[in-house]
């Protein structure tokens, strides 16, 4: 029996990409090895968003090209495949085989073609992302799994290389998604992800002019033993009234928006070739507060796009204090080679690009201060992943009295990986629910302790 081992990088659509290839694998005979160096074969899938994941990537291909012992196959998927595809073959005389985002669902065909000797390459995209994504082995904490509904990006942004990456956008069926979380409940899944470039277009490319993901989100719903939908990476020229129709009145979507907004001064998101102004997007924000009471907020900027200027970096912080939202990411500018923007006047150097980065942070870490500090004292119902041994000199050791054991665990808050967790004393169960009351934050956990149930009275 031949084995494999995966190495994933990048992004959670790229976790689903190797959880799909890992269990069709598994399907066709393969043994899932954990120690790159024991396995047949190793398939490491890759990123190449922006300059510090094709590093990671060209790292991490590297590293496992040098390592790689007499007949073991290495295979290198995902984004920088399909990017440079041969290319990299070429360069890298000890890559086996190259399968690009779009030939993923052939994982079972290339490998043997790799152990037959025949260094395959594999690449374009499919019509319409209906394989079959099942079985899946599931690799994130338990009880929660991200759904991805639709694959590949229609949007012009002229900072990003995805459209070339994955292809036109692509919605799943509505079959098909269903079976996958219906499948995914089954397996014990409480929490789904749902994932996608731009996740609020879904079903538009299918017809379906508007209400298409609250339309999905209902059927969702009606899988019982899911008690979590959440949301991310929507898009702020498609969001519409009856998607946040949906997030206000279906109890098991989350009460969380990710919405990636790269910038808010509209010269710079005219040369972005975005939607939409920071006005704009300031009425967004609003009528998400006004109609999901509670909601957390997140959002990712673009940091020194060409032709930036001081004006426009004044107008972003004055803007993120004014929106206050939980969390922002902040990016620098990646010139990526065959985008608009690699070829666009006003290049802001890397010196200057880090302190924006640096001033733009602390006007966030403000706001997130302020945006944290009214969740101090509610109680929020937790998912709960794991017990977590802190340090003497962790502070939330320190805030929990001492205690060196506890429970960690994400609120409908925290989206998994990016935003941080709940810690809180126990009892509890890693993949059941806790009703924590929240005592204190960090700069990015909270700290609690379960919540006291209030006695009946009788009589």
């Amino acid at each position: 029996m031949p084995s494999v081992s995966f190495v994933s990088l990048g992004c959670a659509k790229n976790l689903v990409d190797t959880e799909v290839m890992i269990a069709k694998l598994g399907a066709a005979g393969w043994q899932l090895e954990g120690d790159t160096g024991s396995a047949d074969t190793v398939v490491i899938n890759t990123c190449a968003f922006i300059d510090p994941a094709k590093a990671e990537s060209t790292e991490v291909i590297l590293e496992h090209a040098q390592r790689k012992r007499a007949g073991q196959q290495l295979v290198v998927a995902g984004c920088m495949a399909q990017r440079y595809g041969e290319q990299l073959r070429s360069l890298i005389p000890e890559i086996d085989g190259v399968v690009g985002t779009g030939a993923y669902a052939g994982i079972v065909e290339l490998l043997d073609d790799v152990r037959a000797g025949r260094r395959p390459v594999r690449l374009g995209f499919e019509p319409e992302p209906e394989h079959d994504f099942l079985p899946r082995l599931v690799t994130t904490p338990r009880a929660t799994a991200y759904l991805k509904v639709a694959e590949g990006c229609d949007h012009p942004c002229t900072f990003c290389i995805i459209p070339q990456l994955r292809g036109a956008f692509r919605s799943r069926s509505e079959e098909s998604i269903l079976a996958e979380a219906r499948a995914l409940a089954a397996a014990g899944t409480k929490e789904l992800i749902l994932i996608a470039q731009d996740t609020s277009m879904w079903g538009r490319d299918r017809g379906i002019r508007r209400g298409g993901l609250a339309q999905l989100l209902e059927r969702l719903s009606d899988i019982e033993t899911i008690a979590w939908i959440r949301l991310l990476y929507l898009y702020p020229a498609t969001v519409d009234r009856e998607l946040v129709d949906a997030m206000a009145s279906l109890p098991k979507v989350c009460k969380y928006m990710d919405m990636p907004l790269q910038h808010a001064h509209p010269t710079v998101l005219r040369a972005m070739r975005r939607p939409g102004n920071g006005e704009r997007y300031l009425e967004i924000v609003d009528e998400f507060r006004r109609r999901v009471p509670g909601i957390t907020m997140r959002s990712t900027f673009i940091v020194g796009f060409p032709g930036e200027t001081e004006e426009h970096v004044s107008y972003l912080e004055a803007w993120i204090a004014r929106a206050e939202l939980d969390r922002v990411g902040f990016f620098e500018y990646s010139s990526e080679e065959g985008t608009p923007g690699a070829s666009l006047p006003g290049k802001v150097n890397a010196k200057e690009r880090r302190k924006r980065l640096v001033r733009l942070r602390e006007a966030q870490r403000l706001a997130s201060e302020r945006a944290r500090a009214r969740r101090v004292g509610t109680t929020e119902r937790v998912l709960v992943e794991e017990r977590r041994s802190l340090r003497k000199t962790d502070p939330m050791r320190e805030a929990l009295d001492g205690v060196a054991t506890v429970w960690f665990g994400r609120s409908q808050g925290e989206a998994p990986g990016v935003d941080g967790g709940v810690y809180f004393t126990g009892p509890a169960d890693a993949g059941a629910f806790a009703d924590v009351t929240l005592g204190g934050h960090g700069p990015f956990d909270f700290y609690g302790r379960p919540a006291v149930k209030e006695p009946l009275h009788v009589g």
